[in-house]
C-alpha cells in the first residue's frame, strides 16, 4: 500500500478486515503526529469514518467497528463488538498483565525499570496479514506498543523510573509462555582488600571435575575450600539476597602469596533483591569476621564500566621476597643483583603456559634492595612494572626469564616466601 494512499482510506482497509480495536487500528499510524496514544488514534479515525459511514455507507467495512455508534441517517442494524482479530483483546487485559507484573516484583528493591514483550506466534502472524492489506508505512509493532503501555502503568502504580538503556530490572510479558519473567540486572561494588592468609583470590572449581565432585576432590568439587571472593561476598549476598557473584581484581596474587596492601576489585553481585547497603557497617562486619584472614576498605555502589577500569589498570607493584639457594653465597655477592634493574624478558612460564600464550614479554625491574641472610638465604624488596612473573624473575624458570636472581648469583634459586607490599 502506497505511503500517497489518505490515511482514511488506510484505515477503510484496516476496518474491512475484520472487528479491529482503537489500539491495533491507531497503531498502523503511529509514525503520525506526536502527542496522541495508538488509542486515540485509533478513536479519532473510528469516529472520522464513522461520519463518512452515515453519509456513505462503505459495504466494504466490517460492521462491528461501529458497534457502539448510533447512527441517525444511516439504516443499519446494530452489531454486536467483537473481539479484535488482531491483538485477541490483549490491550483489555493490561491492568491484568500490570497486576501480575506488579506481583513479581513484590519484594524486589529497584529504582529503575524497562518492559519488554515476546508476542505469541499467532499475533505475530496476525500483524504480519494486517500489514500485508495496509501497507507498512507509518506502523509500529505490537511488541513495542505492549511494552510501552505496561511500562506506563507501572510506572505510576510503582513511582519508579523507566531507563531503556540501563535498567536495575527487565520486565518481560512473555504471552507465548504466559508469563511475567523478570531479569535483574547486577550491582557492582567496588573496593580494595589485604590478603593475610594464603588462599586464591577467586572461587577454585577441581580441575577434574570441573566442580562436580570426584574422587580428586573428595567430591567437594573444590581445589582450594575458600578464596578472597568468598569472604567478602558471604555478608553481602546475605544482604542484598543475591544468588552469586563474579569477582574482577586489579590482578592477582598467586594462592601461596599473601598481599598486605590494598588491591583494587570490583565484586559483582548477581539478581541482587535487595540493593541498599551501609558500606561502613559491611566493612567492619567483614573485617571483624575475617580478621586476619581478608580486610576489606573503600566499599562503594558503581557502574559497570570500573570493571573493565579496574581490570585493565596497570600499577608498579612491590615485593618482599625471601629466597632459598642451592648454593652458598658470599654477603658481597647480592650486589651483583643490582643487575637487574632494567629490562628483564619473560617468557611466558611454564606453569601457566596451558592457558596464555607463549610469548616474550619485557618488564622493567624499577628497584631493587638486598639483604644477606645466611649463605644459602637473602631477602630482596623489589619493585617492577605491571606484568611481571615475580617467582620467575628468582628462579629463571629453566632460562625463560633473563636475566633472573638465579643466573645473575650462579646458583638455584626459589621463592621461600612472597608477599605483596605496596600497588601503585
Amino acid at each position: 500500500m502506497s505511503s500517497k494512499t489518505g490515511v482514511l482510506d488506510k484505515a477503510r482497509i484496516v476496518l474491512s478486515t475484520g472487528y479491529v480495536c482503537d489500539n491495533c487500528l491507531g497503531r498502523q499510524f503511529a509514525q503520525l503526529l506526536t502527542g496522541f496514544g495508538n488509542k486515540d488514534r485509533g478513536e479519532t479515525l473510528r469516529k472520522a469514518l464513522a461520519f463518512e459511514q452515515e453519509l456513505k455507507e462503505d459495504k466494504k467495512i466490517d460492521k462491528s467497528n461501529f458497534h457502539d455508534f448510533k447512527f441517525r441517517q444511516l439504516k443499519t442494524k446494530d452489531s454486536k463488538k467483537k473481539e479484535c482479530h488482531v491483538c485477541g483483546g490483549i490491550f483489555e487485559k493490561i491492568d491484568i498483565i500490570v497486576d501480575k507484573c506488579v506481583f513479581e516484583l513484590k519484594g524486589l528493591e529497584f529504582d529503575t525499570f524497562h518492559v519488554g514483550a515476546t508476542p505469541t506466534e499467532e499475533l505475530l502472524k496476525n500483524e504480519e496479514v494486517l500489514w500485508e492489506d495496509a501497507g507498512i508505512d507509518f506502523v509500529e509493532s505490537i511488541k513495542t506498543e505492549i511494552s510501552r503501555e505496561v511500562g506506563k502503568k507501572l510506572q505510576k502504580i510503582l513511582k519508579k523510573e523507566v531507563d531503556l538503556k540501563q535498567p536495575e530490572v527487565v520486565v518481560l510479558v512473555n504471552l507465548e509462555k504466559n508469563a511475567i519473567e523478570l531479569t535483574i540486572n547486577p550491582i557492582y561494588i567496588y573496593g580494595k582488600y589485604k590478603k593475610l592468609k594464603p588462599m586464591p583470590q577467586t572461587k577454585w572449581h577441581c580441575y577434574e571435575c570441573r566442580g562436580l565432585g570426584c574422587k580428586v576432590c573428595n567430591y567437594t568439587g573444590r581445589k582450594y575450600d575458600t578464596s578472597v571472593q568468598e569472604k567478602i561476598e558471604e555478608l553481602i549476598l546475605k544482604k542484598t539476597e543475591g544468588i552469586d557473584t563474579k569477582f574482577h581484581g586489579a590482578g592477582r596474587e598467586d594462592v601461596d602469596v599473601l598481599c598486605k596492601t590494598n588491591r583494587d576489585f570490583v565484586l559483582e553481585v548477581l539478581q541482587p533483591r535487595k540493593r541498599t547497603i551501609d558500606f561502613k557497617k559491611m566493612e567492619i562486619a567483614i573485617n571483624k569476621k575475617y580478621k586476619g584472614e581478608v580486610e576489606v576498605k573503600d566499599l562503594a555502589m558503581v557502574e559497570k564500566p570500573k570493571v573493565q577500569e579496574v581490570k585493565e589498570s596497570k600499577k608498579e607493584k612491590t615485593y618482599t621476597v625471601i629466597v632459598s639457594l642451592e648454593d652458598d653465597i658470599k654477603k658481597e655477592d647480592i650486589k651483583t643483583l643490582n643487575e637487574l634493574l632494567g629490562t628483564i624478558n619473560q617468557q611466558t612460564p611454564e606453569r601457566v603456559v596451558h592457558r596464555r600464550a607463549d610469548i616474550i614479554r619485557k618488564r622493567k625491574v624499577l628497584s631493587i634492595t638486598s639483604k644477606f641472610i645466611e649463605k644459602r638465604k637473602i631477602e630482596i624488596e623489589i619493585t617492577t612494572e605491571a606484568g611481571m612473573y615475580i617467582k620467575e624473575l628468582i628462579s629463571g624458570d629453566g632460562g625463560r626469564t633473563r636475566p633472573s636472581v638465579s643466573s645473575v648469583l650462579s646458583t638455584k634459586a626459589k621463592v621461600e616466601n612472597l608477599v605483596v607490599v605496596n600497588i601503585g
